[in-house]
This record gives C-alpha cells, structure tokens and sequence, in this order.
C-alpha cells in the first residue's frame, strides 16, 4: 500500500508544517489540506481489500463528477480519489496470477 502510506505520510507532514506558521490563513488551508489527504488515504485504504469496492468507488467518483452538482473543491477532492482508485485498480489487475 504505498500510495496509502504516501498520503498519510505527506498529511502528517502537512500537520507538523502548521504548526511553524504564524499566518491563520495559510495554516487552515495546510491543515484542512492534510484532512483531505488522510481522508483520501482512508478511503484507499478500506477499497483496497475487495477490487470489487474498489471499482464501486470508482464508478461513484465518476457519477458524482459528471453530476455538475459538486463544488470546485469536492470535485477537486473526488477527481484526486477517483485517480487514486484507478491507479490501485491497474496496480492490482497487473499483480494477479
């Protein structure tokens, strides 16, 4: 699971940055960046055990982006999920026997 380690380990990066920055700013938006990463890493995470959940997910991901109903930000959060899945999705077709 290294794409999973990955954004887990750049969230808690992330985390330890806001702490050395005096802008509130710019320390709600690193913060509210490294929740975005845990969270994508947690979805990954629970789809990777079953490729069937994983692509549930993906197909969810494109209904939700081709719905026009998401914001700029959750569309930029689903858009990143959906990459996610299907880079663990060709990850795991190219591993089986």
């Amino acid at each position: 699971m290294p794409l999973v380690e990955e954004l887990r380990a750049e969230a808690r990066r992330l985390s330890e940055a806001t702490k050395n920055i005096s802008d509130q700013r710019t320390r709600e938006e690193l913060a509210a960046r490294a929740f975005e990463l845990a969270q994508r890493a947690e979805a990954l995470e629970k789809g990777i055990a079953d490729p069937w959940i994983l692509q549930a997910n993906i197909e969810r991901y494109r209904s939700l982006l081709a719905s026009g109903t998401l914001n700029d930000d959750e569309a930029r959060v689903v858009a990143e999920l959906l990459a996610d899945a299907e880079r663990l999705l060709g990850n795991s077709e190219n591993q089986a026997p």
